[in-house]
């Protein structure tokens, strides 16, 4: 079995494709906040999960692109919503296309527009910290994870649920 490569994407901002202008995005890493702690009688240190690092989306344009240029200065931490479309194949005979969906909300932190030259194309580079995650393959939800309400679901299971209830934040 071959592995299944993305064959093509494209990125979506407030309801407006940039396909043919997204050249490179980075999608957040998923990461665990922990802290080492070995306490009497322990033979070594344990992590600790005190819950997760920033998420963070970065994308690069081949364009200064006004659509993404008037989003800049939202006052909402959540107020763009942003959606990766994929579509990955392997080179096996009979292999299907897999669509990889990864929806994010957050608001623009860093806009960079680099350098111009004559001649050369323009690079506008965003950086977007998430309130927002949901990643989504073939319709299927794997991970949705909204930072402001503590939720947290995986594989279907809220790993939340529990700590929510006990806060009197969720029935």
């Amino acid at each position: 079995m071959l592995p299944k490569v993305l064959r093509n994407f494209n990125v979506i901002v407030e309801g407006r494709p940039l396909a043919g202008i997204a050249e490179e995005l980075k999608l957040p890493d998923l990461e665990r906040k922990t802290e080492d702690y070995r306490a009497a009688g322990m033979l070594a240190p344990v992590s600790l999960d005190l819950g997760m690092e920033m998420l963070k989306l970065e994308f690069t344009l081949t364009e200064f692109n006004s659509d993404v240029l008037k989003l800049w200065g939202l006052f909402d931490a959540g107020g763009i919503n942003t959606r990766f479309m994929g579509a990955a194949r392997a080179d096996d005979s009979n292999a299907g296309v897999d669509a990889i969906e990864v929806s994010v909300r957050g608001r623009w932190k860093k806009i960079e527009q680099g350098n111009a030259k004559n001649s050369d194309m323009a690079k506008m580079k965003v950086e977007m910290p998430l309130v927002y995650y949901r990643y989504n393959l073939n319709g299927e939800t794997l991970i949705e994870i909204d930072v402001i309400t503590g939720k947290e679901v995986v594989g279907g299971v809220d790993r939340s649920a529990d700590l929510l209830k006990a806060l009197g934040m969720a029935s």
